[in-house]
């Protein structure tokens, strides 16, 4: 959202959204899906970019499984949101988890891991070979902990960019 955007959010009665819930979407980085935060309600919307492009297409409803109907009416919501009361927080190309996981990998004290690890985010696999090798080390733990505390900080600035006020 640019700052003009960020003047018409604070012309409604926002509501906060909850903090676990905006952590939560970054965690599941789920390609083929677009987030929003409705600014009056907080609430947090997931859609499928089928889900969207059904909207935008004006495709019937009847078309679609009970289950989608519902998610189908909130993209028409959103997309025709005169009142701008929703805030597009598809973020996932924002946060990068390879950058998090060098940042991580530094901050180990014991070196022969350090290296093993860092070692294994080299190339193809990457992803994987670190999953095993944290385990494997004992430090996947750490890890969690370290990758929410990053999430959160992430959702945090950027709420507090786009004026989005957050609930802990």
């Amino acid at each position: 959202m640019n700052t003009k955007e960020g003047a018409k959010a604070s012309m409604h009665k926002m509501k906060p959204v909850k903090l676990d819930d905006l952590v939560g979407e970054i965690e599941m980085q789920i390609d083929d899906t677009l987030t929003f935060i409705n600014i009056t309600s907080g609430e947090v919307i997931t859609l499928t970019r089928e889900e969207y492009r059904a909207a935008e297409d004006e495709k019937p409803l009847d078309k679609f499984p009970e289950w989608q109907r519902e998610n189908i009416e909130k993209a028409i919501r959103i997309i025709e949101d005169e009142e701008e009361i929703y805030v597009d927080f598809t973020l996932k190309n924002d946060f990068n988890e390879y950058e998090i996981i060098e940042d991580f990998i530094g901050t180990l004290e014991d070196g022969d891991i350090r290296e093993e690890l860092f070692v294994a985010i080299q190339g193809r696999g990457a992803f994987r070979r670190f999953k095993d090798g944290i385990i494997e080390h004992g430090v996947d733990k750490l890890w969690y902990e370290y990758k929410e505390s990053k999430i959160k900080d992430f959702v945090i600035e950027w709420c507090k960019d786009n004026d989005i006020e957050i609930q802990a």
